[in-house]
């Protein structure tokens, strides 16, 4: 199973046997983990969002397409042997680009990518 969360809720992941994959274009200082940059949001796209320069449709539209110049097949290489990781980037809640990759994957590659939730 793939997961989504947050950096820092990563102790609680970790107690639960996830095995944590940060696709921020940088991490956090304590995290250690792997890393799967090519999932960020592109700095200046990522940046004119928060400045408000285009919306979060504009945002969404763009993310898609960078994520649709991927490598196809290296992803699928990287992903087909994964089980029980989650997904890791910076916010809480709300709108972010873990939920639109985890439409991405499940449209593209028929994974289950769901945000992982503590009773």
């Amino acid at each position: 199973m793939i997961y989504t969360g947050y950096y820092a809720l990563i102790n609680k992941y970790e107690k639960d046997g996830l095995t944590c994959i940060g696709i921020s274009g940088r991490a956090p200082s304590f995290f250690k983990g792997l890393m799967y940059s090519d999932f960020a949001p592109r700095w200046e796209m990522f940046k004119r969002w928060k400045e408000g320069k285009i919306t979060n449709e504009g945002y969404i539209k763009e993310y898609l397409e960078y994520l649709n110049t991927l490598n196809k097949e290296k992803i699928k290489e990287d992903f087909n042997n994964l089980d029980n990781v989650i997904l890791l980037c910076y916010e809480k809640e709300g709108f972010c680009h873990r939920h639109i990759l985890a439409r991405w994957l499940k449209e593209n590659f028929g994974y289950n990518v769901e945000e992982y939730k503590y009773d």
